[in-house]
């Protein structure tokens, strides 16, 4: 969020998007900062999916490579990775301003 990728205007467009979309809902928006160290999501990506007809599976990317685990065990504890960064993420609300300031500093810097 705050290591520019692009331009600064790219980053702040797609970080106002970004909050636009967590304010309509379409997205819940957690941003679990920096203080809170290490965690066990800095691993890689993770993707948590569940379905009404099937198991959930969980799928870890890190850098070129990637696993989708259907093994229960392996789900559960994807699952409380998940659920322990998230209890350390600031606030829907928090979260949103935090990446609306970033917008902002990105929209500001070339000027």
């Amino acid at each position: 969020m705050r290591r520019r990728i692009g331009s600064s205007e790219v980053m702040a467009t797609q970080l106002h998007k970004i909050a636009g979309m967590a304010e309509a809902g379409r997205l819940r928006l957690h941003v679990l900062p920096h203080r809170v160290g290490a965690h066990a999501l800095l691993q890689g990506d993770l993707t948590l999916m569940s379905f009404e007809d099937s198991a959930p599976v969980a799928y870890v990317e890190g850098f070129s490579t990637g696993n989708l685990m259907d093994d229960p065990s392996l789900v559960k504890a994807s699952q409380t990775a998940y659920a322990l960064a998230l209890s350390d993420a600031l606030s829907q609300q928090e979260s949103r301003d935090l990446v609306r300031a970033a917008a902002e500093d990105h929209a500001h810097a070339e000027q």
